[in-house]
Protein backbone atom coordinates (compact mmCIF):
# COMPACT_ATOMS: atom_id res chain seq x y z
CA UNK A 1 0.00 0.00 0.00
CA UNK A 2 2.64 2.25 0.51
CA UNK A 3 4.53 1.33 -2.52
CA UNK A 4 1.60 2.13 -4.50
CA UNK A 5 1.25 5.75 -2.55
CA UNK A 6 4.81 6.71 -3.47
CA UNK A 7 4.60 5.20 -7.04
CA UNK A 8 1.63 7.45 -7.44
CA UNK A 9 3.16 10.84 -6.04
CA UNK A 10 6.41 10.07 -8.04
CA UNK A 11 4.71 9.58 -11.49
CA UNK A 12 2.24 12.90 -10.36
CA UNK A 13 5.76 14.62 -9.70
CA UNK A 14 7.32 13.53 -12.92
CA UNK A 15 3.90 14.61 -14.97
CA UNK A 16 4.11 18.09 -13.38
CA UNK A 17 7.54 18.34 -14.35
CA UNK A 18 7.12 17.28 -17.82
CA UNK A 19 4.15 20.27 -17.92
CA UNK A 20 6.53 22.65 -16.51
CA UNK A 21 9.20 22.08 -18.82
CA UNK A 22 6.49 22.55 -22.31
CA UNK A 23 5.62 25.74 -20.56
CA UNK A 24 9.15 27.13 -20.43
CA UNK A 25 9.92 26.56 -23.79
CA UNK A 26 6.69 27.45 -25.01
CA UNK A 27 7.13 31.15 -23.02
CA UNK A 28 11.39 31.16 -24.48
CA UNK A 29 10.32 30.49 -28.26
CA UNK A 30 7.13 32.97 -28.37
CA UNK A 31 9.36 35.87 -27.66
CA UNK A 32 10.96 36.25 -30.54
CA UNK A 33 8.88 34.16 -33.24
CA UNK A 34 9.90 30.97 -33.24
CA UNK A 35 13.23 31.91 -31.88
CA UNK A 36 14.47 31.15 -28.24
CA UNK A 37 15.47 34.12 -26.00
CA UNK A 38 19.00 33.07 -25.87
CA UNK A 39 19.19 33.37 -30.18
CA UNK A 40 17.34 36.76 -30.07
CA UNK A 41 20.63 38.45 -30.22
CA UNK A 42 21.80 40.51 -33.57
CA UNK A 43 24.58 39.21 -35.49
CA UNK A 44 26.60 41.59 -36.93
CA UNK A 45 29.98 41.20 -38.27
CA UNK A 46 32.74 43.68 -36.97
CA UNK A 47 34.87 45.04 -40.29
CA UNK A 48 37.74 47.69 -40.44
CA UNK A 49 35.88 48.95 -43.16
CA UNK A 50 35.26 52.61 -42.29
CA UNK A 51 31.52 54.36 -43.30
CA UNK A 52 33.52 57.79 -42.92
CA UNK A 53 33.22 59.23 -47.04
CA UNK A 54 36.43 61.10 -46.81
CA UNK A 55 38.63 57.86 -45.06
CA UNK A 56 41.06 55.97 -46.75
CA UNK A 57 43.28 53.56 -45.86
CA UNK A 58 46.76 53.01 -46.25
CA UNK A 59 46.44 49.08 -45.26
CA UNK A 60 49.00 47.23 -42.91
CA UNK A 61 52.40 48.83 -42.12
CA UNK A 62 55.27 46.57 -41.11
CA UNK A 63 58.25 48.31 -40.59
CA UNK A 64 61.71 48.57 -38.90
CA UNK A 65 61.66 51.15 -36.65
CA UNK A 66 64.87 53.19 -34.66
CA UNK A 67 64.20 52.66 -31.00
CA UNK A 68 65.83 51.90 -28.04
CA UNK A 69 63.21 49.11 -26.66
CA UNK A 70 61.44 48.13 -30.34
CA UNK A 71 62.68 47.06 -33.54
CA UNK A 72 59.32 46.48 -35.70
CA UNK A 73 56.28 48.35 -35.85
CA UNK A 74 53.19 47.33 -37.47
CA UNK A 75 50.21 49.63 -37.71
CA UNK A 76 47.02 50.63 -39.65
CA UNK A 77 46.96 54.03 -40.67
CA UNK A 78 43.90 56.01 -42.31
CA UNK A 79 43.42 59.16 -43.29
CA UNK A 80 40.80 61.31 -43.22
CA UNK A 81 40.56 63.86 -45.30
CA UNK A 82 39.00 67.68 -45.26
CA UNK A 83 37.47 67.49 -48.91
CA UNK A 84 36.45 64.59 -51.58
CA UNK A 85 38.64 66.23 -53.58
CA UNK A 86 41.80 65.36 -51.82
CA UNK A 87 40.41 61.82 -51.31
CA UNK A 88 40.25 61.28 -55.22
CA UNK A 89 44.06 62.90 -55.49
CA UNK A 90 45.38 60.50 -52.79
CA UNK A 91 43.68 57.70 -53.79
CA UNK A 92 45.58 58.01 -57.71
CA UNK A 93 48.87 59.08 -55.58
CA UNK A 94 49.02 56.28 -53.57
CA UNK A 95 51.67 54.09 -54.22
CA UNK A 96 53.42 57.67 -53.32
CA UNK A 97 51.93 58.50 -50.14
CA UNK A 98 51.98 55.26 -48.96
CA UNK A 99 56.42 55.03 -49.75
CA UNK A 100 56.24 58.50 -47.91
CA UNK A 101 54.98 57.60 -44.83
CA UNK A 102 57.23 54.04 -44.71
CA UNK A 103 60.58 56.32 -45.40
CA UNK A 104 59.15 58.79 -42.35
CA UNK A 105 58.85 55.82 -40.60
CA UNK A 106 61.64 54.21 -40.95
CA UNK A 107 63.98 57.78 -40.49
CA UNK A 108 62.62 58.78 -37.50
CA UNK A 109 63.02 58.56 -33.73
CA UNK A 110 60.22 55.95 -32.71
CA UNK A 111 61.64 56.41 -28.75
CA UNK A 112 58.24 57.18 -27.48
CA UNK A 113 55.90 56.18 -29.62
CA UNK A 114 54.61 53.46 -26.86
CA UNK A 115 53.14 56.44 -24.83
CA UNK A 116 49.54 58.08 -25.89
CA UNK A 117 51.34 61.32 -26.19
CA UNK A 118 54.30 59.65 -28.61
CA UNK A 119 51.36 58.54 -30.84
CA UNK A 120 49.41 61.96 -31.27
CA UNK A 121 52.93 63.57 -31.91
CA UNK A 122 53.69 60.56 -34.26
CA UNK A 123 50.21 61.76 -36.13
CA UNK A 124 50.47 65.62 -36.09
CA UNK A 125 54.40 65.07 -38.08
CA UNK A 126 52.64 62.69 -40.69
CA UNK A 127 49.82 65.05 -41.31
CA UNK A 128 52.46 68.11 -41.61
CA UNK A 129 54.70 65.72 -43.51
CA UNK A 130 51.83 64.83 -46.21
CA UNK A 131 50.21 68.33 -46.18
CA UNK A 132 54.24 69.93 -47.05
CA UNK A 133 54.93 66.86 -49.34
CA UNK A 134 51.82 66.28 -51.35
CA UNK A 135 49.70 69.55 -50.60
CA UNK A 136 46.41 66.93 -49.24
CA UNK A 137 44.29 68.40 -46.97
CA UNK A 138 44.33 65.90 -44.07
CA UNK A 139 41.79 66.49 -41.37
CA UNK A 140 43.12 63.42 -39.60
CA UNK A 141 44.77 60.27 -38.70
CA UNK A 142 43.76 57.21 -37.22
CA UNK A 143 45.61 54.35 -35.97
CA UNK A 144 43.23 51.34 -36.01
CA UNK A 145 46.46 48.94 -35.11
CA UNK A 146 49.47 49.80 -33.18
CA UNK A 147 52.05 47.00 -32.57
CA UNK A 148 55.55 47.34 -31.21
CA UNK A 149 57.61 44.41 -31.27
CA UNK A 150 61.27 44.21 -29.75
Amino acid sequence: MFNEKLLKISLAFIVFLIIIGFVTLNYMLKEDNTQSSYGATSTKRATNVSTDAKEISLDTIYINIKSQKYKILKADIALVMKSNTSKKSLQANMDNVRNAVLQYLNTMDANGLETVSGKERLKEELIDMLENTFGYQIETIYIKNFILAP
